[in-house]
């Protein structure tokens, strides 16, 4: 499935494979890389809105009053047009990744469907007409590799770009209980353990589910074409 698409005898075909993997793993690397600044904007924030909502006459010793209600409102403003410039690239960005990324699928099903037309046994006499199974099978596999593809990237490199805002928080914050050398890095050893505990977890129960899918489209496929 993969060597019809990337290594395919037409270099347009090939082409179009590199280049679209490179788009989808440069916008998942972006999309990480607007996480961590939004994560840093939120804190300069609410910290802000905090500074803004003390008041003397509370009683609380450590909290002080902005010196100055319109050099406050100015901070106020910097600080949302700062998270406008963070968001803004998502507004074309995100919907011109989506086109990429589904124009990308859809090369990828016409490879397939092409490499499934030269290798029809016309000898066997099949469940159902060959273009119903072309369509679905494609259809399924685009999608459930696009699906899976945008989540493994996303955690990857969601998980590249806070590791150092995870193990700043590691030193600052003492682990449940002793873990040695790993004592100033627990909270990013600790996210990655659960997720590859996911996803060992994940692996035997979806590869029992990939058989239940096709005896399940055969009971379909029998059942159309009685």
């Amino acid at each position: 499935m993969f060597r019809e698409f990337f290594c395919s005898p037409s270099w347009k075909v090939t082409g179009v494979a590199w280049v679209g993997m490179v788009v989808v793993v440069g916008y998942a690397f972006f999309l990480a890389h607007v996480k961590a600044q939004l994560n840093e904007f939120y804190a300069r924030f609410y910290d802000l809105l905090q500074k803004g909502g003390d008041n003397p006459e509370t009683g609380s010793g450590d909290f002080h009053p902005h010196p100055s209600l319109h050099a406050y409102r100015h901070e106020v403003q910097k600080e949302l047009w700062n998270f406008a410039f963070i968001v803004a690239p998502l507004v074309s960005a995100s919907p011109a990744a989506k086109y990429i990324r589904s124009a990308w699928a859809f090369t990828w099903r016409i490879a397939l469907m092409q490499a499934y037309l030269i290798a029809w046994d016309t000898k066997q006499e099949p469940i159902e007409g060959a273009s119903q199974r072309l369509h679905e099978d494609s259809q399924r596999f685009a999608t459930a590799l696009e699906g899976c593809l945008i989540t493994v990237l996303d955690a990857l490199f969601t998980l590249i770009v806070f590791t150092p805002i995870l193990v700043g928080l590691s030193k600052e914050i003492s682990p449940p209980f002793a873990m040695g050398v790993f004592d100033d890095s627990w909270l990013w050893g600790m996210a990655f353990t659960c997720s590859l505990v996911g996803l060992a977890g994940a692996i035997p129960f979806g590869k029992k589910l990939v058989n239940l899918e096709v005896a399940n489209q055969r009971v379909e496929a029998l059942l159309r074409k009685d």
